[in-house]
């Protein structure tokens, strides 16, 4: 099997990456499969508040391949800067070679970046060029409800120079009408020419999903070639 790699960006910060990736990783149980946070922002101490401790916390089993939290994350920035060049430089090559060679090693490679797409990492270099320059297939996590057409049309049109399998929306408290949904989800289709995945809705116990949100999911990994997950 071809190696690949899955880069999960977001319209905005605290949009639902961190759910989603905890989603793909459970249906990717069972197979040659790590997550990464190559940047985290915000965080003191990897294995207590990341987002990777996040993952571990509700995937039955913890991380695969024994990995820990801190495993996960190359760049590990206790304020949550955005410019992150704002404050200690980051390797943005260290980071492309943390991916790089975790994907050398392993069938599917799950990337959660930090923020959204443009953010930057560097004065030259943006998550979009980490997502780039390591090969990767972008699914986008958007907002459910008022707002996210122009955020998800900006997003994927910043994301044409990258192979972008979709988006889905996000609504964890369940507060979008399902009509809204629907109109959110065909401005979005229409306009970008790339398919609404499916909406995430709330969900309660994180460590057993209900089977409507890892189904929404599922169709990500179909896109990316891995059907019958």
């Amino acid at each position: 099997m071809r190696k690949k790699i899955l880069f999960i960006t977001g319209t905005d910060t605290d949009v639902g990456k961190t759910v989603l990736s905890l989603l793909v990783m459970r249906l990717l149980a069972g197979q040659d499969a790590v997550y990464l946070k190559p940047v985290q922002t915000g965080c003191r101490d990897a294995q207590a508040d990341s987002d990777a401790a996040f993952v571990h916390r509700f995937l039955p089993g913890g991380l695969p391949l024994g990995m820990t939290p801190a495993d996960c994350i190359h760049s590990l920035r206790p304020l949550p800067k955005a410019p992150l060049f704002a404050g200690e430089p980051v390797d943005f090559d260290g980071l492309r070679r943390f991916i790089i060679e975790h994907a050398a090693r392993h069938d599917v490679t799950v990337v959660e970046g930090a923020g959204g797409l443009m953010v930057p990492i560097t004065q030259q270099k943006s998550m979009l060029h980490l997502a780039l320059e390591t090969d990767a297939s972008l699914l986008v996590a958007g907002r459910a409800g008022l707002g996210t057409i122009n955020h998800t049309l900006l997003t994927l049109e910043a994301a044409r120079a990258a192979r972008c399998l979709g988006v889905i929306l996000m609504d964890p408290a369940d507060l979008v009408p399902i009509q809204d949904r629907a109109e959110n989800t065909a401005a979005i289709e229409h306009f970008s020419g790339l398919p609404v995945l499916g909406t995430i809705g709330r969900i309660s116990d994180l460590p057993n999903p209900p089977n409507v949100a890892l189904d929404v999911a599922r169709k990500a990994l179909a896109a990316l070639g891995l059907a019958g997950c």
